[in-house]
């Protein structure tokens, strides 16, 4: 199988601004959140009250208070509709209110009108860093594997959801293999290799992540795994519905390099994932030093 080797590593693009809609951003981050409220109201009842305040007092403790405050956040245009943070506006305003200061809104911010410019590693900050929060509180009341079971249900029948309500992005893996191979010209700051189609697989190799860089000041790496990589296994369903993916090595999880294989399960049931040693084979690895 040939190789090609796509995009050029930058790191300075975490630091590059992007114009976002705070409101927009804000509506869909409370909608995940209030799935995973209603995952612990289904599996763990019982800890639901506890969570839910231990979630308070960990977002209270990580305010600095120089950003957007309590008093400036109206959450009721923003929960009206959430089955389970309509229980808990409060709870809606400490998560909103670290999540804008992660974004680093300023006292006064225009958040629910107008659009902000921020930057690349900002957004995926404030929207990264509140999850990790989540599942590390979770961990602080069950134990750690019940706790992590418990958030993989969450991220799984979360994104079953879009599934069922979606349309195909891609008919083919050749259009997601064009589509992966933009980042040549679209300057992503990402680097990688890619593989050609073969017997409904395609082979990919990332060798940089920009969430796990934005991320790098969290240092459990399991948590940082569910974080970033967890969603993808079930997300990629949300290209197609006959989509599947394997991905045993992630750099999240302190490896070189994310080793993903997209299936086609119309053409394969071979889920067979390569091994480390073909994936260190397939090409030196397109490191900084390289740029």
């Amino acid at each position: 199988m040939k190789f090609r080797h796509v995009g050029k590593y930058r790191e300075e693009v975490l630091d590059e601004k992007q114009e976002h809609q705070p409101k927009t951003f804000a509506k869909r981050i409370l909608q995940n959140f209030d799935h995973l409220l209603g995952i612990v109201k289904e599996k763990q009842p019982k800890i639901l009250a506890r969570y839910v305040e231990n979630l308070e007092a960990q977002y209270d403790k990580l305010w600095m208070g120089k950003y957007l405050s309590l008093d400036e956040i109206d959450v009721v245009p923003l929960i009206g509709e959430l089955v389970h943070l309509g229980v808990y506006p409060e709870l809606a305003k400490y998560y909103l209110n670290y999540h804008f200061q992660l974004l680093k809104l300023p006292k006064g911010a225009k958040w629910a009108t107008g659009k902000v410019e921020v930057t690349l590693r900002e957004y995926l900050r404030s929207a990264l860093v509140p999850r990790y929060t989540n599942i590390q509180v979770l961990t602080d009341i069950l134990a750690r594997d019940k706790a992590i079971q418990l958030f993989k249900h969450h991220i799984t029948d979360y994104f079953q959801q879009r599934i069922a309500n979606g349309e195909d992005r891609f008919q083919t893996l050749d259009e997601l293999r064009e589509d992966i191979l933009q980042m040549e010209t679209e300057d992503t700051g990402s680097v990688g290799v890619v593989g050609e189609v073969e017997d409904g697989k395609l082979i990919t190799r990332k060798d940089s992540c920009h969430w796990d860089v934005a991320l790098e000041d969290l240092s459990d790496r399991e948590l940082k795994y569910l974080t970033c990589c967890y969603g993808d296994f079930v997300s990629v369903r949300t290209l197609n519905k006959c989509f599947k993916l394997t991905m045993e090595h992630t750099i999240a999880r302190g490896d070189s390099y994310c080793s993903c294989v997209y299936y086609d399960t119309r053409i394969t049931k071979d889920f067979t994932h390569p091994s480390k040693e073909f994936f260190d084979s397939i090409w030196p690895l397109a490191g900084k030093e390289e740029n």
